[in-house]
């Protein structure tokens, strides 16, 4: 019995520091390099076992002969973090949770969802109900109204979590929030036939929403930068891609620390863990440029080159890793190339010609009368006859359907 509660224990102890490191080694990944290199400054203030050194004598924040550093004025503070410690704290399966930190992982600077539905889907390789059940819980945390696809559905989800039924003002959250912008009261009232005094006690209610959901969880950070991850330089018509060494300080155990004490000990362990998570950023970071820029070298090797299709599940299955882990890889990093400084995640693109005709979806239906909304067919023939694309009733009313854009019947306002 001793034996197997002594062995239970080792388990339980080894699965736990696991855990430890392994999050640790993601959250080293999610670092920009900038980011990186003050937290190992830090670290090396609070544990003499990490001794740091850098292969320029330029200090983090000064600029290196070789690279530009774009600087910001606002950064979220631990924003991640703190919807990641929520949703620790709540009880679901793996499954749903790894789907719920690839959602927290494509977020943008306001909090909304930065990229489509749809390819959370086909990257993740999960279905609709699995989808649904991972924004039930990211739409109860923390503030409320993060993972949102538009302003409409931010305000629309913080109208259902504090149960507010009133029908009329979902309607003009969905069709008139841009006249009711405009003070037109008596117009939003004749359209639904209400009262103008019920129009204005709709506006005071959704002025207690709050339409950017990650205000509030940033800092002024005037002495942060963008820095390059990497640079891309075209050298007798070829590519050749470097990581940014100049500000990424070399770790190695001081070896003046004694380490005989528990606490040392423990300082040795969580530098070793750092020099680790740090080689494995690197590793993992410069497998995932070497593959965008072969995929990406005629946009790179030509002024008007073309970006290719590529989406995050063709970097994931190559290198074998999870879409969370590419997500996280690439999320805020930045490259120096001669067509500027760009974002990692610029490069990823999808069927061009889709995002092209949900474009013209969502300008067509904006401008649209609402007495006589766009018919599904008659968007398909303005495509054909003024972009000469050729694309279906039926795929138009899917695309539609994607952008959370209801049917012609329901966007018909009735005199």
């Amino acid at each position: 019995m001793i034996a197997l509660e002594l062995n239970l224990n080792l388990k339980q102890e080894l699965k736990f520091i696991l855990t430890q490191e392994m999050k640790f080694s993601m959250e080293i990944l999610r670092m920009p390099i900038s980011f990186l290199s003050e937290f190992i400054e830090k670290e090396k203030s609070t544990n003499e076992a990490i001794e740091v050194s850098y292969v320029s004598t330029n200090k983090v924040i000064k600029k290196a002969d070789n690279y530009s550093y774009l600087e910001v004025a606002n950064e979220k503070e631990n924003f991640f973090e703190y919807l990641e410690n929520q949703l620790s704290m709540i009880t679901i399966s793996n499954e749903i949770k790894h789907i719920c930190l690839y959602i927290l992982n494509n977020l943008d600077n306001r909090g909304y969802l930065a990229i489509q539905k749809d390819e959370i889907m086909r990257d993740l390789k999960i279905k609709k109900e699995q989808l649904k059940q991972a924004f039930d819980v990211i739409h109860s945390l923390e503030p409320i109204g993060i993972g949102a696809e538009s302003l409409k559905d931010c305000l629309k989800i913080q109208l259902k979590y504090h149960k507010i039924e009133n029908k009329h003002i979902f309607y003009i959250v969905d069709y008139f929030l841009e006249e009711l912008g405009y003070g037109k009261y008596d117009y939003i009232a004749k359209k639904l036939k209400i009262e103008v005094e019920q129009v204005v006690e709709i506006l005071r209610i959704i002025r207690t929403l709050n339409p950017i959901p990650a205000r509030g969880y940033v800092i002024d950070t005037k002495n942060n930068y963008v820095v390059p991850e990497a640079k891309i330089e075209i050298i007798d018509n070829e590519i050749k891609m470097s990581l940014n060494q100049d500000v990424m300080p070399k770790l190695k155990i001081n070896s003046n620390y004694c380490g005989n004490s528990i606490i040392e000990k423990q300082n040795i362990h969580r530098a070793l863990c750092l020099i680790k998570a740090v080689e494995k950023r690197c590793e993992t970071l410069e497998k995932i440029l070497n593959i965008l820029v072969k995929r990406q070298s005629q946009y790179f090797l030509n002024k008007k080159g073309q970006l290719q299709n590529i989406v995050l599940r063709d970097i994931s299955k190559e290198l074998n890793l999870h879409p969370s882990t590419i997500s996280r890889a690439i999320k805020e990093k930045y490259i120096l190339t001669p067509n500027g400084t760009i974002s990692l995640k610029s490069l990823l693109v999808r069927n061009s010609q889709s995002i092209e005709i949900k474009n013209i979806i969502e300008d067509l239906v904006k401008n649209e009368d609402r007495e006589t909304p766009t018919s599904d067919s008659d968007i398909s023939k303005h495509i054909k006859e003024n972009y000469n694309i050729n694309v279906s009733r039926r795929t138009i009313a899917k695309y539609r359907e994607e952008l959370g854009i209801s049917s012609t019947r329901s966007r018909r306002i009735k005199n």
